[in-house]
């Protein structure tokens, strides 16, 4: 059954899902027992971002949605919206969480030196063939 719903979510658009997220923050506020304005004062929002959240018609700053979440007492609910990834082997590779640079031929003037001095090379050869 949890497949179907994760399937169920993936052919969601991005808009269908924040109206699904704000059914649920509706939900959570009515089951808290609280009006609108009065989460929007416990959160230190306006009202019109509660709506906005529960109405899913508009994004919301995620500051504003964990200030929310805090009053209604699902802060712990992150774990299960984003749970701390494993930690891959290859982000092992960098020191001190750089991001990794692709490795270029370098271009300095000695590699640059090298073709002429193949061509010349090349030259010399033909002119040495037809003596």
């Amino acid at each position: 059954m949890e497949i179907n719903i994760i399937m169920e979510t993936e052919r969601k658009s991005n808009a269908a899902i924040l109206e699904m997220i704000g059914q649920r923050f509706l939900q959570a506020r009515l089951n808290e027992g609280l009006e609108q304005q009065e989460l929007a004062d416990k959160a230190g929002v306006n009202v019109s971002t509660v709506q906005s959240l529960e109405r899913g018609k508009r994004s919301v700053g995620l500051l504003k949605v964990l200030a929310v979440m805090r009053v209604l007492g699902k802060l712990n609910e992150i774990n299960n919206f984003m749970p701390e990834p494993p930690i891959k082997s290859s982000s092992l590779l960098t020191s001190r969480n750089e991001k990794r640079k692709r490795v270029a031929k370098s271009k300095n003037k000695s590699e640059q030196g090298t073709g002429f001095e193949w061509n010349q090379t090349i030259q010399e050869l033909h002119i040495n063939k037809d003596k």
